[in-house]
């Protein structure tokens, strides 16, 4: 290889990737549109990577047009297509043998299926259960509440920052190694499982409910904290629970009817 191929094939360095990153993190939800959702943004954050590889006016005009094109993903699982992208950029700045087409069938054949993945273990999982776990905490006036949420948020960051690096380094690859690879199904467990323990613990926390039923020297509530403290929260839990989930009753149906049987329960004594 000579010197000058040598010098062309560093032309992206890790720092040139990590910014690139950066840009995504900070800008993936700012210019969410319904015409093209994340396009902006995601063209904005590869804008100085495709300067690099791509010092001719003509190629940079039709490479930044190509990801201009409608994307939507969740913004950190969706690193892994950022660096992928960038990896085979990289490669047909190089050796023009990757179409352009395959660049953007490869972004919108994978946005779908990250976006899933990602919505599901990060956004509904990991940060619907720490925020709600702040938002109880906050409500002592517990200052570990922001710092938890700091600490999400930086942790969310460099989850990204690390697919962003897988997936440059394995290019189009790097998706199919990570399904194939059987930590996707061990992280998908592993969240369920903390999902199954955090529940149960907001479940005590935030769902008050307690009864005012007593015959002479018999008082129910004492009664039924000598059983099992927590009883009759966590039996709402799983009433409405069942509810949803076996009656197929909307959101809205469930809130009356528990409007309903908790205006009767207060008439009658029970609440």
């Amino acid at each position: 290889m000579s010197k000058s191929e040598e010098t062309k094939s560093a032309v992206i360095e890790k720092r040139d990737i990590d910014y690139a990153y950066f840009r995504w993190w900070l800008l993936a939800e700012v210019s969410v549109n319904y015409e093209r959702m994340q396009a902006i943004a995601y063209c904005a954050s590869i804008a100085p990577i495709l300067r690099k590889l791509y010092p001719d006016e003509v190629e940079l005009k039709e490479a930044l047009k190509r990801h201009l094109v409608f994307f939507n993903t969740e913004a950190t699982w969706g690193s892994l297509i950022f660096g992928s992208v960038i990896a085979m950029e990289e490669e047909k700045s190089k050796e023009k043998m990757i179409p352009a087409e395959l660049i953007t069938s490869y972004k919108t054949g994978l946005m779908g299926t990250l976006a899933g993945i990602g919505d599901t273990i990060d956004l509904a999982t990991i940060y619907t259960l720490v925020t709600a776990g702040c938002a109880s905490i906050a409500m002592e006036g517990n200052i570990l509440a922001p710092i938890l949420m700091i600490v999400l948020g930086i942790y969310m960051y460099f989850e990204g920052h690390v697919f962003n690096r897988i997936g440059y380094k394995y290019g189009k690859n790097s998706v199919k190694n990570i399904l194939s690879s059987g930590l996707l199904k061990e992280a998908v467990d592993g969240a369920n499982i903390v999902g199954l323990f955090m529940i149960g613990c907001l479940s005590s926390n935030l769902i008050t409910l307690k009864t005012s039923f007593s015959v002479s020297t018999f008082v129910l509530q004492d009664t039924l904290d000598s059983i099992l403290p927590g009883l009759l929260p966590i039996s709402a839990f799983f009433l409405v629970y069942l509810l949803m989930t076996k009656l197929k009753l909307s959101a809205s149906k469930v809130v009356l009817i528990i409007l309903l049987v908790s205006v009767l329960g207060s008439l009658m004594g029970i609440f």
